[in-house]
């Protein structure tokens, strides 16, 4: 009898402390229930911890912002009204009563007496905009801030080039879901559009023409002849580059390229002596004439004169010649016609016994850069007389014309120029290969004026040329 009553006893007792736990748990239960559960959201927002009052204030605030809209870089302000965006808190705050009756009942507090992790709780909210003003915004962005891409832009004063610049296009379709997205979040501030880039209209010779064009026109006065061509792609341009101009000393790249396709390497020290001084800083003319007369001629140099004249038309530069070895006084020697000094349009006034046009001398020095790398015109028209190492002397030779001016004084210090240089009283003139980081280019410039031509006013004009030149085929 004492044994069963011992344990009513007891179970008095446990059902006593029972009851007393679960009005604890139920007091904590009812405690933690003032404010919202942990992971409960609310249009992406965490209103977790948020009293009702808060999580609904919090929605009213921000569905009022402006949400932030960005096309690359540029941050445009969403008025929630632009859009006719709503908010109804009295049905959103329905549906959070109901989320919370449900989360506050039986199942609830079992949950929380046993400790089980609560399922995350997404409440509805009644949320809403117009797609039709959405799309109105968004076409209104395309129209102030979609740009066609923007070619290169020459700039003269600079002697360079303006890079061109992508264009952009709003992709309406793409960004609509994201804005209408970002819209119904209160959790989300910000968006991004989607928008499709078109990258710029590539660098031209076209431009540099431009360029080239634009310097020449402030010395309107002069008859400007270029002629470029990049050595990696081909391309070329020519402004007056096939108009006639005297030879000068510019030919005796003719007379080099002659020489070395009269002689095999080793050169002998004396024709190297009249090489170094024909193409060097003093441009010997009488060390020219020997070429001509020794060399090219076999001891005649009016021969020379002619057979480096055949071997010009052979080799298409049809509108170079030389009737007379340099300094020789008119003693009736008839002139060569040719189609670039037929021309009415144009006159250079050009030395009736030496021409050339700056297309000529600029192939001619391709034709030198091409065998130095094994291949090119000048080793199909002559197969066995040239070689690669050979035309690289001829290169070397052309790197001893240093004057510091003309082209030489548009190009960085310290690039690699194999040039000649020439002049008269009325036209200066200068032809060189440029070796440069960008790519290695061919470039010819001639400048005639009637009478007289200041050097004052040439060489800083054609080192402008080089400058500009240069700069387009390394863009900074």
């Amino acid at each position: 009898m004492r044994r069963k009553s011992g344990c009513i006893a007891w179970g008095v007792i446990i059902a006593a402390l029972a009851v007393l736990f679960l009005a604890w748990q139920y007091a904590s239960f009812r405690q933690a229930g003032r404010v919202l559960p942990e992971g409960m959201t609310m249009a992406g927002l965490d209103v977790g911890g948020m009293s009702r009052e808060q999580a609904l204030n919090a929605l009213e605030v921000a569905f009022a912002t402006p949400l932030d809209v960005v096309y690359q870089g540029q941050h445009l302000p969403l008025a929630p009204d632009s859009v006719e965006l709503y908010f109804d808190s009295g049905a959103t705050a329905a549906n959070l009563d109901a989320a919370l009756a449900k989360s506050h009942g039986l199942d609830g507090f079992i949950a929380y007496v046993l400790r089980r992790p609560q399922e995350p709780i997404a409440v509805p909210v009644a949320v809403g905009y117009s797609e039709e003003r959405l799309d109105g915004f968004l076409t209104r962005v395309a129209q102030q801030y979609d740009q066609p891409p923007q070619p290169p832009v020459p700039l003269p004063t600079g002697l360079t080039i303006s890079p061109g610049q992508p264009g952009y296009t709003l992709d309406i379709t793409a960004s609509r879901p994201l804005v209408g997205a970002a819209l119904l979040s209160a959790a989300q501030q910000q968006v991004t559009l989607t928008v499709q880039t078109a990258p710029p209209p590539p660098l031209t010779m076209d431009v540099l023409e431009e360029l080239l064009r634009a310097i020449a026109g402030g010395h309107a006065d002069l008859v400007t002849g270029i002629f470029v061509k990049d050595l990696q792609t081909g391309e070329e341009l020519g402004i007056n580059a096939e108009v006639a101009y005297a030879g000068l000393s510019v030919l005796k790249i003719a007379i080099l390229e002659e020489t070395y396709r009269y002689l095999d390497p080793p050169l002998s020290a004396e024709v190297s002596d009249w090489l170094s001084d024909t193409l060097g800083v003093t441009s010997s003319n009488f060390k020219a004439n020997l070429l001509l007369q020794n060399v090219i001629g076999g001891g005649d140099g009016y021969q020379g004169a002619e057979n480096l004249t055949t071997s010009m038309n052979y080799l298409g530069l049809v509108n170079t010649f030389m009737v007379a070895p340099y300094d020789e006084e008119d003693n009736g020697l008839f002139t060569i016609v040719t189609q670039a000094n037929s021309r009415t349009d144009i006159t250079t006034n050009p030395d009736p016994y030496m021409q050339t046009t700056p297309l000529d001398i600029g192939l001619l020095l391709e034709m030198i850069y091409q065998c130095s790398q094994g291949g090119g015109a000048l080793m199909v028209a002559y197969p066995d007389d040239f070689t690669a190492d050979e035309c690289q002397q001829m290169i070397e030779w052309l790197t001893g014309d240093r004057i510091d001016s003309l082209i030489e004084a548009g190009v960085p210090v310290g690039t690699r120029i194999a040039h000649k240089h020439g002049f008269a009283g009325d036209t200066h003139a200068d032809a060189a290969i440029i070796f440069s980081p960008g790519g290695d280019f061919v470039l010819v410039i001639y400048v005639y004026r009637p009478e007289w031509l200041e050097w004052e006013e040439s060489a800083p004009y054609i080192a402008n040329i080089a400058t500009a030149t240069y700069n387009y085929f390394n863009p900074q």
